[in-house]
């Protein structure tokens, strides 16, 4: 579990998380559901009935992102690419997928699976809804409910914003036609910031015309979609940067290794202080125990650094994300961003042989950026 982000466990192998910013999607769309639109469509339901309901609607809402995701993550996966997670956040969700698809038509595949799950699931439902009609009220509500939103959900995505699904249905025509990603990217990005704009625009209009729920969200989702289709480009640009080099190019090899029964007072003044490290290795003799960084530090109150010991708040060894030399840097990068950490040990035949850190790819980007290599 990642400091915002709790997991919930598995489907089809592939770990699910909630973003802490999906609780108040959730209960914005409860309260939304409960306070307006099924008292509006069913005004002779009780209280308790209509807020059971709008609980229920929401999980099976949230459900339906789910599934909309998963058909992204498992046509991926058959592709051979893998899939790191699934996380429901403020905007929906997102597949982390390790790696850019291979062809255009991978890229095709993979982003209409997501929105031919929704309009399949919303024909589903829509065919329950007439079964239920004449049976059960709030069974038939549901169902009308969640076969809108999943088609909205499927249309919606279809915008060519991209990183939206259209948008990266728009960037794999336009790779098919030029067979150059990095320019189909860059249009591609270019449109999605046009419409995130627009998003802006009408939502900014909507909101001083009175409607400012409406308004003050699709205005958020614009500035969403501009700062994702920023950043997709931007991601591409460091990935060429990257690309044909690895982590044995420019590892640290110079390891300071400290003992697991040094205290953390004796760390902090004759370690932390007298150089520029935040991380060490721990070790026992030539067995590695873990790795020590100023954040482990940080979470021990100051008045316990005397009588703590770096053996009882390292971090071991096997709950580390560890990469060889031969590790791409685009591949370190990655590793780095979705544990949320600065660096990462270098193992060889099961032995330390160096640290990489963000610091040093940072550096290494910008200095072949600037001598335009």
């Amino acid at each position: 579990m990642s400091r915002n982000k709790f997991r919930l466990g598995k489907v089809f192998g592939i770990p699910v998380r909630i973003d802490a910013s999906w609780l108040l999607i959730f209960v914005w769309v409860t309260w939304s559901l409960a306070g307006s639109y099924f008292p509006r469509m069913y005004g002779s339901w009780s209280s308790t009935l209509t807020w059971a309901m709008a609980v229920v609607a929401s999980l099976l809402f949230f459900g339906s992102v789910l599934l909309h995701e998963l058909g992204h993550a498992l046509v991926a996966r058959s592709h051979g690419t893998p899939v790191r997670d699934i996380t429901l956040f403020l905007f929906g969700g997102v597949s982390s997928i390790a790696d850019e698809p291979g062809t255009p038509r991978e890229e095709l595949l993979m982003a209409v699976a997501g929105p031919l799950v929704s309009v399949l699931l919303s024909g589903a439902l829509g065919v329950l809804h007439l079964l239920f009609r004449g049976v059960s009220q709030p069974v038939a509500a549901l169902t009308l409910f969640l076969a809108g939103i999943n088609l909205s959900l499927g249309l919606f995505n279809l915008i060519p914003g991209f990183p939206l699904d259209g948008g990266r249905v728009l960037r794999a025509v336009l790779w098919g036609a030029r067979k150059d990603l990095t320019w189909a990217t860059h249009w591609a990005s270019r449109v999605g910031r046009a419409v995130a704009y627009l998003f802006i625009l009408t939502g900014t209009v909507r909101a001083f015309a009175g409607d400012w729920v409406s308004g003050m969200w699709m205005a958020f989702m614009g500035l969403f979609l501009e700062n994702a289709a920023r950043s997709a480009q931007l991601q591409l640009t460091l990935r060429n940067l990257l690309d044909g080099h690895v982590v044995g190019e420019i590892m640290s090899r110079d390891c300071r290794t400290v003992p697991p029964q040094l205290t953390l007072d004796v760390l902090v003044e004759q370690y932390l202080l007298r150089g520029a490290r935040r991380c060490f290795t721990v070790a026992r003799g030539d067995s590695i125990l873990g790795l020590l960084t100023i954040h482990n530090v940080r979470a021990v109150p100051r008045q316990q650094w005397r009588t703590t010991h770096v053996s009882d708040v390292l971090t071991p060894l096997e709950k580390l994300r560890v990469v060889t030399p031969e590790t791409a840097l685009w591949n370190a990068l990655q590793e780095m961003t979705v544990e949320g950490v600065n660096q990462l040990p270098v193992l060889e035949d099961d032995k330390l042989v160096g640290m990489i850190s963000r610091d040093s790819l940072l550096t290494f980007i910008r200095n072949k950026s600037e001598l335009g290599l």
